[in-house]
This record gives C-alpha cells, sequence and structure tokens, in this order.
C-alpha cells in the first residue's frame, strides 16, 4: 500500500499500541471485563507492563505520514495469561472488585481458546485505527506476516478470531481456513458470542 512502511517498534511507541489495541475494546473484551472502561484500563495496563507479551518489544509498526496508524504482534511463542500477583494487582486497579465477577468469564474465555499448531507463525494481535480502517492496511500488516513467516521457514501461518469478527473475511481472502471451532455455554452467556476459530493458511 502506498505510503504505508513497517518498522520494529520502540518503548516510546507504548502509548500508541496500547490505544490502537485496547482504546476501543471489543465485545468480548468488554463482557469478560464487565464494561468497557474497565475493558480500555486492564488492556492498557497489560500493554504497559515491564516485558509484557503485549509490548512494544513484540511489536511491528505500521506508520503512514510519520504517523502509527497499525499494530502487528506475530511469530512470537502465543502468551498465556497467568494468573499472577502482578497481573491481579493490576486487574484490581483497573477493574475494581468487579474482578471478582470477571475471573469466571475469564475462565470461559479459556476454555474457547484454542492452541496454535506446533512450529507455526502465529499472529497474535493485528489491529488498525479505527480512522484508518478499509483502506488497505490490514491486508497488508497480513502481507508483511507472510513475508516474514516464509523468510523464517515456516510451513505454516496461524491466527485465532471470535466467530462472530467480520475480520474474518479478510482472512479468508488471504487464504487463511478455519480449521477448529470451540463454543462453550458459558462463555456464549456471558458474551453473545458462540466461540473462537482457530484458522491456519499454509506456506507452500
Amino acid at each position: 500500500m502506498e505510503g504505508l512502511t513497517f518498522r520494529k517498534a520502540t518503548a516510546a511507541d507504548t502509548d500508541r499500541i496500547a490505544e490502537i489495541i485496547h482504546g476501543e475494546p471489543g465485545q468480548e473484551a468488554t463482557a469478560i471485563c464487565g464494561c468497557e472502561e474497565g475493558a480500555r484500563a486492564f488492556g492498557m495496563a497489560m500493554v504497559r507492563l515491564p516485558d509484557s507479551p503485549q509490548g512494544w518489544q513484540r511489536t511491528v509498526i505500521g506508520e503512514m505520514s510519520g504517523a502509527v496508524v497499525a499494530v502487528l504482534q506475530a511469530g512470537h511463542p502465543p502468551f498465556e495469561l497467568q494468573v499472577t500477583p502482578q497481573l491481579l494487582g493490576l486487574a484490581l486497579r483497573s477493574l475494581g472488585v468487579s474482578v471478582i465477577t470477571a475471573y469466571p468469564r475469564w475462565r470461559a474465555r479459556m476454555r474457547v481458546q484454542v492452541a496454535p499448531p506446533g512450529g507455526s507463525y502465529h499472529v497474535e494481535e493485528l489491529h488498525v485505527d479505527s480512522s484508518c480502517r478499509n483502506r488497505g492496511i490490514g491486508g497488508a500488516l497480513l502481507g508483511y506476516a507472510e513475508a516474514e513467516a516464509r523468510e523464517r521457514r515456516h510451513r505454516l501461518m496461524s491466527l485465532s478470531t471470535t466467530t462472530i469478527n467480520p475480520a474474518r473475511r479478510l482472512y479468508e481472502r488471504h487464504g487463511f481456513r478455519v480449521v477448529e471451532t470451540r463454543t462453550d455455554r458459558a462463555y456464549e452467556k456471558h458474551t453473545g458470542i458462540a466461540g473462537r476459530h482457530l484458522m491456519v493458511k499454509e506456506l507452500s
């Protein structure tokens, strides 16, 4: 895409990364945290944690005219959110006492998570600023990810998404297909979403 460039993120990009990933929480995150404000606060604080699994060290930035418009986190071992004292403190600061009610919703979320195939190049996060969507930036991010996957000699790419995410059409246009779907009654009750898909793309 003309004018779009990519670079590795630096620590100075942390706040912008947090804003793009969590500034507009989706239906799943909002439901699990109990409200949009809580989801935003918790997600943005997660990015800012030292050595965060969503931190700048794992991030590629998409820029246009010097402005950060997109974020890609891919090619790293998928992270599992562990309940640690640090994380509990973060949740309490972000969600307050509602963290108690959020815990069963988080457990339901974990039940619909599908582990990526071993050895795959996994796309963990792919986000475009809302003011710049529908301009081909998401496809360009997938192209960047695929080029890196091929350079590293991966034979498979993978990603996970909710069953209602309209971005599934973008992934399918770029060669991804659903290989597994997990649903859970409690997850659907809490979020209004049936479950999550694991999608893969084979690299020839």
